[in-house]
């Protein structure tokens, strides 16, 4: 008689339960719809929506908007059609829309810096709220769904990818360290603009690298939690850094006083290499069909 040898745990990937499903699925078409009426509505198309803004700002809020339409919103609407159909895929998919309409949306708020009350910005709050409520939902069935198991060297190389996006972001800032230490005055493109820009500081430094940061050790550590958290934050940097390669495109093509050429290629060549990062690792979740046996992590 052989031997028993330990094997990794293996279970069938289900179908979600119809009902959370399709819930879940019109979550996500919910904001995808906000996603894409509020760009239309806005400086994009027709101009409806209007705010206090420098002309820098708005050039940088076509580029968004573009990005939105064209890559953001139809993510949204793939994960919803995966949520409908059960595909266990589907909360990973859905993370990263709905967390790019959260980290967006805090800057539409609080950017504009309205000196009036603002039903555009009780809207947008809204908007901020839904995709809130859609980013905890993700992650809550995500917790749930049974993922590929992963080699040592893969646990590494990937926590190593989450570190070295945490440092990307940090080097964008690199600026802001030495003028803080130096007591120096804000630029002139963010000068006018400072709700703006110290809201995405705050995004930036105190949620997105730190949260990057520890989904990285948390996976090289071997955990499950990392593990998904791999997928939250290539997802994220999938959809973030496009938009704001879009906005600094679309301020060089509109002459904007600010555009940089060279911050147009930096951020081109970084989306590229992190969408390109986003499809090898997304693609073996949504081709795997239904039922079909995946290899679950055992982090015990």
């Amino acid at each position: 008689m052989k031997p028993a040898h330990a094997s990794p745990t293996r279970r069938t990937a289900p179908r979600a339960p119809i009902g959370v499903s399709r819930a879940y699925a019109s979550v996500l078409l919910c904001v995808a719809a906000a996603l894409l009426v509020n760009s239309i509505l806005g400086p994009l198309a027709f101009g409806v929506v209007s705010y206090p803004i420098t002309e820098t700002v708005e050039n940088q809020l076509i580029g968004l908007e573009l990005v939105t339409v064209f890559l953001v919103v139809p993510w949204a609407l793939f994960a919803a059609r995966a949520a409908y159909r059960g595909h266990p895929a589907a909360p990973l998919l859905g993370f990263s829309p709905s967390a790019y309409a959260v980290y967006m949306f805090v800057q539409y708020v609080l950017g504009p810096e309205y000196s009036y009350y603002s039903v555009t910005a009780l809207a947008q709050l809204g908007i901020l709220v839904l995709a809130g409520g859609s980013m905890m939902w993700s992650w809550s069935l995500a917790r749930t769904m049974p993922l590929a198991s992963m080699r040592a060297e893969q646990t590494t190389r990937n926590g190593l990818l989450l570190l070295a996006l945490a440092a990307f972001v940090l080097l964008r800032y690199s600026g802001v360290f030495t003028g803080a230490l130096r007591g120096s005055e804000l630029e002139s493109e963010f000068a006018d603009e400072r709700s703006f820009f110290w809201s995405i500081v705050l995004l930036d430094l105190g949620i997105v690298v730190p949260c990057t940061i520890a989904a990285g050790l948390s996976l090289m550590g071997g955990s499950a939690t990392g593990h998904r958290a791999l997928y939250a934050a290539v997802g994220w940097f999938a959809l973030v850094p496009p938009s704001v390669a879009a906005m600094a495109a679309v301020m060089w093509a509109r002459n904007d006083p600010h555009a940089s050429a060279s911050t147009v290629l930096l951020l081109s060549a970084a989306s590229v290499a992190f969408g390109a990062v986003a499809w090898r690792l997304f693609r073996p979740r949504v081709k795997a069909p239904y039922g079909s046996t995946i290899p679950e992590r055992n982090d015990r």
